[in-house]
């Protein structure tokens, strides 16, 4: 399937009117007010230029269908087909979550998003570092499969005292729900082997639900980056981080800053204040290491 082409996959319409009016009867500032297109190149891009515009904080965009999503990096193309997935972007303005700190909002919204999951159909998801949401099997070789995916795109400005903000991050989610295994297409020859949850579960899942528990769980993400939370949410992260106190490979990205790095290895520890990756060397030195 080409990621270009929506209508090589079938599936029930978004009950987007329903999403609406559960999360109208919830006290949140998140989700709503709700924009539902049925097909969209990237639901980044619609509530970017929404956040540019004015639009408030929790202003929710969601697709049936994505056609130009992307990965961290503009990676691979993430595939929304109608009726399986979910593609959907948050605004988020966070003025208490400085710039210095924006690596918290990543592990905050994986995860929520791991949370939601788990909340909306009983699946207990793994976040592959810094905000990958996977299965891991429980074989020998704890192969990683991919379920979901997340893009956060911050606006940075300056106030008038010369203090450095975050003007607003768009929060883009793509979960997996019911798209069956032949119709992953590109995403299959992504890094991570991709999943779907029906998949694991072996029975279809609400996407209407998916969408309302992730946003339940994006509308207390500034709680949980702030002084008196993120020890929790830290804590929280980490029960959650795939291969924690197991030995593994770090390998680098071909482009940007690392791109000349070797690959490292050793134990994966956890992750320090700031959500850096924190790596223990044979030698028992600790590295930390920021996407």
């Amino acid at each position: 399937m080409r990621a270009e082409d929506p209508a090589s996959v079938t599936g029930e319409p978004l009950d987007h009117a329903l999403v609406r009016r559960r999360l109208a009867n919830g006290s949140g500032l998140v989700g709503l007010p709700l924009v539902y297109l049925p097909v969209v190149g990237s639901t980044n891009d619609v509530a970017g230029e929404m956040a540019r515009t004015g639009s408030s904080h929790g202003t929710t965009v969601v697709a049936d269908a994505q056609t130009a999503g992307r990965g961290r990096r503009g990676k691979a193309p993430w595939q929304s087909p109608p009726g399986g997935s979910v593609a959907m972007s948050v605004v988020l303005r966070l003025q208490s979550v400085a710039p210095a700190r924006l690596g918290r909002i990543a592990i905050a919204v994986a995860v929520a998003v791991g949370d939601a999951i788990s909340s909306a159909t009983g699946l207990r998801t793994a976040v592959k570092w810094p905000n990958d949401i996977v299965t891991v099997s429980s074989g020998t070789d704890r192969t990683a499969r991919k379920v979901g995916g997340i893009l956060i795109e911050p606006a940075f400005g300056i106030d008038p005292d010369g203090t450095p903000v975050m003007r607003h991050a768009i929060v883009g989610i793509g979960i997996n729900a019911n798209v069956p295994v032949s119709q992953f297409g590109a995403m299959g020859q992504a890094s991570l082997a991709p999943a779907s949850l029906s998949g694991e579960l072996g029975a279809p899942v609400s996407r209407e639900d998916l969408i309302v528990e992730v946003l339940r769980g994006l509308d207390q993400v500034g709680a949980m980056c702030s002084a008196v939370g993120w020890t929790e949410t830290r804590q929280r992260y980490e029960a959650r981080l795939a291969w924690r106190g197991e030995e593994v490979v770090l390998r680098f990205p071909v482009e940007g800053s690392n791109a000349d790095r070797k690959p490292v290895f050793g134990e994966l520890v956890g992750i320090d204040g700031s959500g850096a990756l924190m790596i223990r060397h044979q030698s028992g030195a600790l590295h930390g290491f920021h996407d």
